[in-house]
């Protein structure tokens, strides 16, 4: 009875522990870094999307809608829901794919929307969990990010000639004045043999 009383409460403190471990804070950004990837080519592309501001990759048109990233002092891990569709409509990817499509057929689907092929969260570090499903392209989180500082102007610096400027002198010292003379100041410690 003592080693399943002792049994249960090891759970309850190991549960409670990771359930500490798994509340994570997350602080909204406003954009996220994206990598695409480009299965024909093989080549992989970083792309950085605003809240709002969709951007075209390919045949695809990725829309940031929200971007969490937990801080710096927790284990990082970024979260962005993303609406992805396709540019092209359906009626030309199905009139490509097959070389006797019907073209009344094609006229009446290419009324239709383009389609949405993802919607949904991605994750950073679970890229497999909610993942884009293309058979051109392939896309998922890297991180989210707040804009960049505001960089200050570099400083100024004027360079100084013969003549100073109007503000360089106190008031009421004149060029041709020397530095005061200090006479009255004790001589430091005397050196000990």
């Amino acid at each position: 009875m003592k080693s399943l009383l002792r049994g249960a409460a090891i759970a309850v403190v190991g549960f409670s522990l990771a359930g500490l471990a798994v509340a994570a804070t997350y602080a909204k950004q406003d954009r996220a870094t994206l990598r695409a990837l480009d299965k024909i080519t093989g080549r992989s592309t970083d792309i950085v999307v605003k809240v709002g501001e969709p951007v075209v990759f390919g045949s695809l048109s990725i829309d940031l809608k929200r971007c969490f990233q937990t801080p710096p002092e927790e284990v990082p891990e970024s979260a962005a829901f993303l609406r992805i569709s396709s540019t092209r409509p359906v009626a030309e990817e199905q009139l490509e794919s097959s070389a006797a499509g019907d073209r009344e057929a094609a006229a009446t689907l290419a009324l239709a929307e383009n389609p949405v092929v993802f919607s949904g969260w991605m994750y950073a570090s679970s890229p497999g969990l909610s993942a884009l499903e293309h058979p051109v392209y392939d896309i998922w989180v890297i991180r989210c990010t707040a804009p960049a500082p505001v960089k200050l102007p570099d400083r100024v610096i004027v360079p100084l000639g013969d003549e100073p400027l109007v503000d360089d002198m106190p008031a009421g010292v004149a060029e041709t004045d020397e530095a005061p003379v200090i006479e009255d100041v004790p001589a430091g410690p005397e050196p000990i043999d």
